[in-house]
């Protein structure tokens, strides 16, 4: 599960917060937390991490928003001496977690149904599985003469369905039963943090409200 425990000890041994009462403390790190959240959130809306570089994109080239549910389940708790930024629900801290860290995901043939749906295997083999299938090798006969030949990609999706392109594949790899489950590579896409600039506005914050409160 994914938690940051937002970075004010700094600020809170320069301005010597514990002189304050509890609930004022927890007010002024209730209030850190939420500006943490929220500049979160908006990396995400911006598709940007903590670095202001825009993340990797998706892996079939699709340009549909990456993570976008993830930011109503950011939370924050606090105590009189530290807040943490955290998620609702250990699946999505796991989640939140894979996506910050680029750790990579087991996926099994349930979870891609569960995420994808089944499939349409008398669908037109798609461009990747022709592509695939040309990567491995997969070759035709010549329709004149003798011998084989690459067969293009216009060739395959219409002359293959998605299930017939699937087994040659797995053939051609040696698999033909299929795997039970795969490794799912995740690029770094890091939005939960402070960056040095957000860093330096939260200490500034803590100080006024920390003034304002005493």
């Amino acid at each position: 599960m994914l938690q940051l425990g937002v970075n004010t000890s700094e600020a809170l041994k320069q301005l010597n917060l514990l002189t304050l009462s509890p609930n004022k403390r927890r007010q002024i790190l209730r209030g850190a937390g939420r500006k943490v959240r929220r500049s979160s959130r908006d990396r995400i809306k911006a598709q940007k991490d903590l670095n202001g570089k825009t993340w990797q994109g998706r892996s079939n080239g699709r340009k549909k928003k990456m993570l976008k549910k993830l930011g109503k389940h950011i939370q924050v708790r606090t105590t009189a001496n530290k807040v943490d930024v955290t998620f609702s629900g250990n699946n999505i801290g796991r989640i939140a977690r894979a996506h910050q860290e680029g750790v990579s995901q087991t996926m099994t043939a349930k979870d891609a149904q569960k995420r994808y749906g089944t499939p349409d295997y008398k669908a037109p083999a798609t461009r990747k599985q022709a592509k695939a299938l040309r990567a491995n090798g997969y070759k035709i006969r010549k329709s004149r003469g003798k011998g084989w030949k690459n067969p293009s990609l216009k060739w395959i999706t219409q002359n293959l369905n998605s299930g017939q392109a699937g087994l040659i594949l797995r053939i051609l790899k040696g698999n033909q039963k299929g795997k039970s489950s795969w490794q799912l590579p995740l690029p770094k896409r890091s939005f939960l943090g402070q960056s040095q600039t957000e860093y330096k506005q939260l200490k500034n914050f803590m100080l006024d409200e920390a003034i304002r409160l005493s």
